[in-house]
């Protein structure tokens, strides 16, 4: 018994003394005995009622936590499986699989992706893979679109496909990319007689895809 309890029943005890002097002292120990007990019962009761409450609740909030996990994954399983199945309509993923940037990219603008391969995409003609960047048309002219590179050509279009050029394998004779800017590369392709020029881009990686994979095709032709 605790040194804080131990005085409250000795004060306690000293005031029913006090207001029970007509009382058998045997019979007034009994019930105050009795009543202290009872009173400890109730205590220990109501704080095991309360540990399993909040056990319950631990319980309870855990398996939510776990529901909305499960939800949460099983989206994004979902979702990823969607972006994959558009992907593969775009991008060579069984040969050349698929770049985290690709990935981004369609997962963003799948109207487009799906829009790309529906309405733009001849008999026969398969999406290898992409970059969004900003077709340098002219001194006075630029327009920002996606860069397709096709196992039939190379084409470019803007989001909106109010623009679209078309090039051939045939025309190109080479590809080289170039710094401009601190963080942003370009892309110059030398189109017969023209250079095509596509600039603000930032991942290097996929600039680096798409000029090799163009070159390579190019030289095929």
């Amino acid at each position: 018994m605790g040194v804080y309890r131990s005085i409250c029943y000795k004060v306690e005890d000293a005031f029913v003394k006090l207001i029970t002097k007509k009382e058998e002292p045997e019979q007034v120990k009994e019930k105050v005995e009795k009543y202290r007990i009872e009173k400890e019962a109730g205590k220990t009761r109501k704080k095991k009622e309360t540990a399993e409450k909040m056990e319950k609740l631990k319980k309870e909030q855990a398996e939510k936590r776990a529901e909305n996990e499960r939800i949460r994954q099983e989206k994004e399983a979902n979702e990823k499986q969607e972006v994959l199945t558009l992907l593969a309509k775009v991008v060579d993923i069984d040969n050349m699989s698929y770049t985290q940037y690709e990935f981004n990219e369609v997962k963003r603008n799948k109207q487009f992706f799906n829009a790309l391969y529906e309405r733009v995409f001849e008999s026969n003609e398969k999406g290898l893979t992409f970059l969004f960047c900003e077709y340098d048309k002219s001194s006075k002219k630029e327009i920002k679109g996606y860069l397709i590179v096709t196992n039939k050509r190379v084409l470019f279009l803007t989001r909106d496909f109010n623009h679209m050029e078309k090039f051939r394998y045939q025309t190109i004779i080479n590809v080289n990319w170039f710094k401009d800017g601190l963080l942003e590369r370009g892309l110059r392709i030398q189109y017969g007689k023209r250079k095509l020029e596509f600039d603000e881009i930032f991942d290097v990686d996929q600039i680096k895809r798409v000029g090799d994979l163009i070159l390579n095709l190019s030289s095929k032709k």
